[in-house]
């Protein structure tokens, strides 16, 4: 084998390892996304079940705006914001919309796109006009 030879091969071996690094970097930030956003939903999820188990008379924007982001997904993404939003719609039926967002950043600063989950809650029968 000449030099030349040795070098063209080196050469390929190079940009093939180069681009498989490139692959895994970003195959990892994917990874790393879509965790987030499983981790935000699952969030999500749990805070429409503990917001399910309050009374029809416990359900405020004051009691929902006390609602804070569990540690794990503040783990995964420190700057995770929750926000409830409480409508009254008058009917018929008379019911409690609550809506719930979670907003983040991706590591570079960039907002991503939200995760949103909406709730209808119904007064108890024995309160029903």
């Amino acid at each position: 084998m000449s030099v030349l030879e040795v070098s063209m091969a080196l050469l390929i071996v190079s940009v093939a390892v180069g681009g498989l690094i490139q692959m895994l970097t970003m195959a990892a930030g994917h990874r790393r996304t879509s965790e987030v956003r499983r981790l935000a939903t699952q969030e999500l999820a749990n805070q429409a079940e503990q917001i399910a188990l309050l009374s029809w008379d416990q359900l405020t924007p004051e009691k929902l705006a006390e609602r804070k982001v569990a540690e794990p997904l503040l783990a995964a993404a420190q700057s995770a914001r929750l926000s409830v939003a409480l409508v009254d719609d008058a009917g018929p039926p008379i019911a409690k919309r609550i809506q719930l967002e979670l907003t983040w950043n991706s590591p570079d600063g960039d907002p991503v796109e939200p995760v949103r989950l909406t709730v209808w809650r119904y007064p108890p029968m024995e309160a029903r006009p």
